[in-house]
């Protein structure tokens, strides 16, 4: 199947990121914000989100049976998203939902959240927040065979397939979740998407392309790898490269610690592919062989593997790529550029 890249930023939309950095540098409680143009060919397209919804709160949270609440402040009820900021699950970033001023999470991450552990909780972006309430952003169809497709990912290796449905005879329009080949009504403003996950746009129809907007992210971010393909977002909108985000910071071009897997080959390592035209560019870290140092390698579509200088190889034009993880599930945390501490 044909891929295609993503667009980064605009022009206009990194000159307004500029200007926000300027302002957050005087303003503390202030963070950048803009708007990314992504392009959704007619094709497979794999998008992340890296401009996020607005901190509602954050602080300190009393943590019981996975329901966070805060000693002062009001959230209201509905999908956000969860950042922890300190502790065990640092770096998580999960679904929640608000009621009562208490945020429910899932009881993997939740277990690991304790009593003062820093939690900032933001606005949710939502399939229809995101893509339109009412599928403004891609076209919709009386069945899932002729609409565009949206798939999330499940976090356990496979995807949630939604598509936007055309009023038809007997049934009103509305969003659609697929289950077992059977489209089923779904609340779109309830389907929350989090920006360390990559989203698989199937376009059925014309090339278009969808404006997000948000806050820049500032911190790093903790992804979850399953024991297979991983579709992850790449969080940040500008100055990543494959260096800032795996890398030891303190030295360029060598694999950080408790990151991906490296090994001998491409057979054995962690694999990153990242969306380049109508395929992709693969690259995996090289442990050191008899007469070859440690390093990272790309790998061509002959399969011919050559060396790779991780500082060089740019992620803004990709909001999204794919880890092929080819050891257990676990956690591997992507860095902020260098940079964004003065965000």
């Amino acid at each position: 199947m044909k891929m295609t890249s993503l667009k980064a930023v605009a022009v206009a939309g990194l000159s307004v990121l500029l200007t926000g950095t300027a302002a957050a540098q005087t303003q503390a409680a202030s963070t950048p914000v803009g708007f990314e143009t992504i392009t959704i060919d007619q094709t497979f397209n794999y998008m992340g989100l890296r401009l996020v919804g607005s901190a509602i709160q954050t602080g300190s949270v009393t943590n019981t049976n996975n329901s966070l609440t805060f000693a002062n402040g009001t959230i209201p009820d509905g999908p956000v998203v969860v950042e922890v900021g300190s502790g065990t699950a640092q770096g998580a970033v999960v679904a929640g939902t608000a009621s009562g001023n208490a945020v429910t999470v899932a009881a993997g991450v939740g277990g690991d959240i304790a009593t003062g552990d820093t939690v900032t909780i933001r606005q949710a972006q939502t399939l229809a927040s995101v893509f339109g309430a009412a599928g403004e952003n891609l076209d919709g169809a009386a069945g899932q065979g002729a609409a565009d497709l949206v798939l999330v990912p499940d976090g356990m290796g496979g995807f949630d397939t939604y598509f936007y449905a055309t009023a038809g005879f007997t049934t009103a329009a509305g969003w659609r979740q697929v289950v077992n080949g059977v489209a089923t009504e779904v609340d779109a403003n309830n389907v929350v998407l989090v920006y360390t996950d990559g989203v698989v746009v199937q376009n059925r129809q014309g090339n278009n392309s969808i404006v997000v907007t948000g806050t820049v992210p500032t911190a790093s971010a903790s992804l979850a790898l399953t024991s297979t393909f991983n579709y992850l977002g790449t969080v940040f909108p500008v100055g990543s490269t494959l260096s800032t985000a795996f890398d030891d910071p303190q030295n360029p071009g060598t694999l950080r610690d408790g990151t991906l897997t490296g090994a001998a080959g491409q057979g054995a390592a962690d694999l990153v592919l990242v969306p380049e035209g109508s395929g992709f560019n693969t690259y995996f870290y090289a442990t050191a062989g008899f007469t070859t140092p440690a390093g990272w390698r790309q790998v061509a579509s002959d399969g011919t593997v050559s060396n790779a200088d991780s500082t060089m190889v740019s992620l803004d034009g990709a909001s999204s790529i794919i880890i092929q993880n080819r050891g257990d599930s676990r956690n591997v945390t992507i860095n902020a550029p260098g940079f964004y501490s003065n965000l």
